[in-house]
């Protein structure tokens, strides 16, 4: 009986070795050797840092998210301090309804560029073509004023003033 024992103490440490020597490695690799957002138990390694966009990147993400009717992401180019003032921003669903029921099917951008820019306060100026639900293309040329925003809920350059008489003074 005794003989029995030992092989099954014999493989049970063998096991428990070959475990602990999988953890060690694994502990001590280095993290581009490891398949992204993967490790050997499931954990999930570190998103790739947020970056911040500069603001006609912005106003493009809000021209290319109304075209493809991602709301979220145009929705995100808002400032806080607008979504707070302005009743069809007050929340996602209330934005989406907003616009959605514009009447605009497509949107092809023309021209987007910045005309200023001190750090805090971006102007850039677009050029879009609109076309209607009734088929109709309208030009249509403007600028919007982007504000560098650290303290709200997604840093970076926001929208202030996108629409509508609210605009984002704070």
């Amino acid at each position: 009986m005794r003989e029995k024992r030992e092989p099954v103490f014999l493989w049970i440490s063998i096991v428990v070795s070959g475990i602990a020597a999988i953890l060690i490695i694994t502990q001590n690799l280095e993290p581009n050797l490891t398949l992204p957002g993967f490790t050997l138990f499931g954990e999930q390694t570190q998103p790739p840092e947020y970056s911040i966009k500069k603001p006609e990147e912005v106003v493009k993400q809000y021209f290319e998210s109304w075209n493809r009717k991602d709301w979220p992401n145009m929705y995100a180019t808002l400032s806080d301090g607008f979504k707070k003032i302005d009743p069809d921003a007050k929340d996602l669903t209330a934005f989406r309804n907003y616009a959605s029921s514009q009447g605009i099917e497509d949107i092809r951008i023309i021209d987007i560029r910045e005309d200023s820019n001190d750090g805090t306060t971006a102007i850039v100026a677009y050029s879009v073509e609109f076309t209607l639900s009734n088929g109709k293309k309208q030009s249509f040329n403007d600028k919007f004023t982007l504000k560098f925003r650290q303290a709200d809920v997604i840093l970076g350059w926001k929208l202030i003033h996108p629409y509508g008489p609210n605009i984002d003074v704070s």
